[in-house]
């Protein structure tokens, strides 16, 4: 039961970080040709910050699941470290696209936006594959 349970939250946690990528991706072309007060609002301190620590929250993300994967491969991923990329990763996801949500503005929450349609399918990520309150549970029992 616990190898399928790791199966599935590095599949969660894989999902959270590819569609971290990918709506910063989109994110950073928005902000590179979305306008306000005549100019890219990428070209505003406070977004290009943002977006560093957006692209910081990700990068660490991926290097962490990247390294789950590499744990998996060996047959050394444990299912307290799958648990831990599940929650962790699925929470960041939140987080990031929430903020990406932010980026966009009015349009953020507009489903003509894959970023809006990203907002609602990655809060069910901290969902399914049991909760992340679960995950938490399952890492305390080996503390």
């Amino acid at each position: 039961a616990f190898a399928l349970m790791s199966h599935k939250a590095m599949s969660i946690a894989a999902i959270a970080v590819s569609a971290c990528e990918h709506i910063y991706a989109l994110s950073l072309d928005y902000a590179k040709t979305r306008e306000a007060f005549g100019k890219p609002i990428g070209t505003f301190q406070n977004t290009q910050f943002k977006l560093a620590e957006l692209k910081s929250e990700a990068t660490m993300a991926r290097v962490f699941v990247n390294h789950c994967v590499g744990e998996h491969l060996k047959g050394q991923l444990s299912s307290t470290t799958a648990s831990m990329a599940k929650y962790w990763v699925s929470d960041i996801q939140c987080e990031l696209i929430d903020e990406c949500v932010q980026l966009h503005g009015g349009y953020g929450y507009m489903l003509e936006y894959p970023v809006a349609r990203a907002w609602i399918d990655a809060r069910a990520q901290r969902i399914y594959g049991g909760t992340n309150e679960i995950m938490k549970e399952l890492i305390s029992r080996t503390l």
